[in-house]
């Protein structure tokens, strides 16, 4: 069972990871395609990675184990850490994260920006680079906000988020350490506005309420796709069930092979013997 747990809780956090990641460089392709401005500055991109990231992904490698971690079919020797399915469930999770953080960020520039969304355009304004460095802030913001929901989303590919919600203590401990962090990086004069080019001061309440956009579009949609990613867990049950169906028929055909049903009646035999000899004693 031990073995199980910890396989399962590298596998939770490849998938985590992976999905971040994957909503990142979404975002910054969108941004330079669309021509609109690039929402993340290469140490903003840094901070996110080492600081934000990186404790909710470690917690999740330290996950207890899931009741029914035993039911499961045992996996093939040869089989990767990272399913079909889960490359599904990665690539689904991390267009969510990216769609709903591009959402936020373009309505911050629209209301920051004077309704502009492009770069040629808000290069126009005098005071462009405060601007954008708002609409910065605000989609920096709900991009911590959203992967801290996505890291409790995370923690079972199949149950509700709200099932044991707060099962794993490391985890809140590595929230706690990433808010503390994010709100370093957007409040501390002269790091958050000369070094990281991100201001909290500045959004105003009508910013911070954007922001909370981004992890209520992630809660809701990462949990509606469970329901794609229970379906494949099943059918990947199934079909792991039918491998060792095959085998042990392929076994029991073997001469001085046992088949399946032979070793069964041999167990219910010495279990058999040995309650005789415990009552004649």
């Amino acid at each position: 069972e031990k073995g199980r747990v910890i396989y399962a809780g590298i596998q939770k956090f490849v998938a985590f990871i992976m999905s971040v990641h994957i909503a990142e460089v979404l975002q910054i392709f969108v941004c330079i395609v669309a021509g609109i401005p690039v929402m993340r500055t290469p140490l903003q991109i840094l901070f996110l990675i080492l600081v934000t990231d990186l404790p909710p992904s470690i917690a999740l490698g330290m996950e207890p184990g899931e009741k029914t971690i035993l039911e499961e079919k045992p996996r093939p020797k040869s089989e990767p850490v990272v399913l079909g399915w889960m490359w599904c469930s990665m690539m689904l999770n991390g267009t969510i994260l990216a769609s709903v953080i591009i959402g936020v960020y373009i309505v911050a520039l629209t209301y920051y920006c004077d309704g502009e969304v492009l770069q040629a355009n808000i290069d126009t304004f005098e005071d462009s680079e405060d601007r954008l460095m708002k609409a910065r802030t605000v989609a920096f913001v709900s991009l911590v906000w959203s992967e801290n929901i996505r890291s409790y989303t995370s923690r079972s590919f199949d149950k509700p988020v709200w099932r044991n919600m707060f099962g794993n203590k490391d985890m809140q401990k590595a929230i706690v350490l990433a808010q503390l962090c994010l709100y370093a990086a957007v409040f501390i004069p002269r790091f958050s506005d000369t070094i990281l080019k991100l201001s909290g001061a500045s959004i105003g309440l009508h910013g911070w309420l954007l922001a909370l956009a981004g992890p209520a579009g992630c809660l809701i949609f990462c949990e509606a796709c469970k329901v794609i990613t229970v379906f494949q867990m099943k059918n990947y049950q199934r079909s792991l069930a039918a491998k060792h169906k095959v085998g042990d028929a392929v076994e029991g055909g073997k001469p001085g092979v046992p088949s399946a049903d032979q070793k069964e009646a041999k167990c219910n035999h010495i279990e058999e013997r040995t309650g005789q000899n415990e009552v004649s004693i």
